[in-house]
């Protein structure tokens, strides 16, 4: 009987040692990523040929994707390779046409930031079909299969902004229990989250989403629309969070020229520098800060992990997709940043 008992547990030691040990494979996969301390790529010291990328941009007058392409240009350099760069202006054509002439060029991979990921599994495919990597930063993948998805912690953003708005509420004594959102394009479907961040934060706390209007990306359609919102609840409303800063600036705006700087707070989302001197001069509140540089660097240190064969670590392996951190930028100009233990 004892030898049985022994037998019967250097058994049980074996399967939890298998156990302990498979565990630890699958767990490695999973990191937060820190642009700011995530280790380099190993740099070739062979003759071997220049790898060529092609960059993709949604639209490089934007501030936002601006400091994305010179981090994708930064990198690249870093790490010697050449980039050929397409700017879809924000127009789906564009971005399909422009994509199809990188191809055609012989790059080695790509690296895209879509205006509309709806088109991009016709990209994907032509990508495939000529053995190219695809990485893909911000904005959205398509349902697509690609080989990276850099993207910030967009719902994690939105409920930090909903967090300071409730801050700015109770410092202000503001009595109203009304919020608006005004959102980007149906197709930026992750930056979407923002706006379900916020309004998940704002209706926990007591509060009431009373308006969600679409406003494009754009500041024009921004302060169109905060107007509209304004002469239905404006004398109503607490705050507004608007997706982008682009359409922050244009709610601002609207709200200057009704008379209403202090009583209805503005939050945008993004760390443009314009959106940040609006913050100075009073006309927001505050902007939740992605790190567009360090988005664009990390396109080109995963897309150079992948033309190596070096380990690249997700931080959702199914989806692949590795996260950049956000932090909050508030009235007084202090960076705050948010804690994913909490």
């Amino acid at each position: 009987m004892k030898m049985v008992l022994n037998v019967l547990s250097c058994i049980l030691f074996l399967l939890f040692m298998l156990y302990f040990a498979s565990y630890a494979r699958n767990t490695e996969n999973r990191q937060t990523i820190n642009p700011s301390s995530i280790e380099k790529p190993v740099q070739s010291t062979s003759d071997e040929k220049q790898f060529t990328i092609g960059w993709s941009v949604y639209n490089s007058s934007y501030e936002f994707f601006h400091a994305m392409q010179n981090g994708v240009l930064n990198e690249a350099e870093e790490l010697g390779i050449k980039v050929l760069t397409q700017d879809q202006k924000s127009n789906t054509a564009t971005m399909i046409a422009g994509v199809n002439d990188l191809i055609a060029q012989g790059i080695d991979a790509l690296v895209i930031s879509p205006f509309n990921p709806d088109a991009m599994p016709v990209i994907t495919n032509e990508a495939r079909d000529a053995s190219i990597p695809v990485v893909v930063v911000d904005i959205g993948t398509g349902g697509t299969n690609v080989d990276a998805f850099i993207i910030s912690d967009n719902f994690a953003g939105g409920s930090l902004a909903g967090e300071y708005a409730l801050e700015l509420i109770r410092k202000h004594s503001l009595t109203s229990k009304n919020a608006a959102i005004i959102k980007v394009e149906k197709t930026a479907i992750h930056a979407r989250r923002r706006g379900e961040g916020f309004k998940d934060t704002m209706i926990q706390n007591g509060y009431k989403v009373v308006a969600e209007v679409t406003a494009n990306s754009e500041t024009t359609q921004a302060y169109d629309a905060m107007k509209k919102i304004l002469a239905a609840y404006g004398d109503d409303l607490a705050v507004v969070f608007a997706e982008n800063d682009r359409m922050a600036l244009g709610a601002a705006q609207a709200i200057e020229e009704a008379g209403k700087i202090g009583q209805i707070m503005v939050i945008g989302f993004d760390g443009d520098p314009s959106a940040i001197t609006a913050i100075k001069e009073g006309r927001m509140q505050g902007t939740i800060a992605q790190q567009p540089f360090e988005m664009g660097e990390l396109g080109v240190d995963v897309t150079y992990r992948l033309l190596t064969d070096q380990r690249v670590i997700y931080d959702d392996l199914e989806s692949k997709e590795l996260y950049t951190e956000v932090y909050l930028i508030d009235d007084t100009g202090k960076a705050r940043r948010y804690d994913q233990n909490q």
